[in-house]
């Protein structure tokens, strides 16, 4: 089974210093280092902690605002994908990384049907975003009856090799939420956020620029009725 695991970040518990954002640096650098060589973890990365744009589309008008959907303290700061035997494996993987010490790390069972396998970077002159598909509880459940299936948005991206993964998560009831404090593992029922408002599902997307994916983010269903949340992959260089 493949599972994601959403990591988040609480900012009274991030690396106060240079010296400790290396250290928390080098510790994912080594999990994820362990996990790739053990064929466990497929892909991930941060996101950049500084860019993230929220779409909506309502009454035939695209709604672009800075910032991300959830007006909660934690924000997401990062992904992985790992290949698990058992939800209880991939929760004891999501112990092991540096997130829950200094936040959250949501774990989320993918659909069987969902791609695998490893992926390359963007192509030249490309950059990855992470397309996060949320709902949204303040839309009327008969919007979602006329929405356009999103087989078309998938194959239209697919051949344009803009999407390079994407699935939905099963329902957020069955996430297990990891954190550690006190030096002890704490793992809880449902998802981190206490907001109405929960990830069903994210899409890889490399494009040119943030016009570009934004544009491609406003042609989503999901975008009439959810909320689409844009985020850049960051290798962490910056502070």
């Amino acid at each position: 089974m493949r599972y994601a695991l959403i990591h988040s970040m609480d900012p009274d518990l991030a690396p106060a210093t240079p010296e400790a954002f290396r250290a928390d640096r080098a510790h994912a650098a080594s999990w994820a280092g362990e996990l790739d060589a053990a064929g466990v973890r497929l892909h991930g990365s941060r996101l950049h902690p500084d860019y993230a744009t929220t779409v909506r589309v309502r009454d035939g008008r695209t709604l672009i605002t800075d910032g991300p959907f959830a007006e909660t303290k934690e924000q997401i700061a990062g992904y992985d994908v790992l290949e698990c035997g058992s939800l209880d494996e991939a929760v004891r993987q999501a112990g092991r990384h540096p997130a829950p010490p200094i936040g959250t790390t949501e774990v989320r069972a993918f659909p069987a049907h969902a791609p695998g396998g490893r992926l390359t970077g963007p192509a030249e002159g490309k950059t990855r975003y992470l397309l996060l598909v949320v709902t949204d509880p303040s839309v009327d459940p008969a919007v979602f009856e006329d929405l356009p299936s999103v087989d078309a948005w998938v194959a239209e991206t697919d051949g344009a090799g803009i999407r390079v993964f994407g699935s939905e998560l099963e329902p957020p009831e069955t996430a297990r939420t990891v954190r550690e404090r006190d030096a002890s593992i704490l793992v809880t029922d449902g998802p981190f956020a206490e907001t109405k408002e929960q990830i069903a599902g994210f899409d890889l997307l490399d494009c040119a620029d943030l016009d570009e994916v934004l544009e491609i983010a406003a042609r989503h269903p999901m975008a009439r009725g959810g909320i689409l949340e844009v985020r850049p992959l960051w290798d962490g260089n910056e502070r």
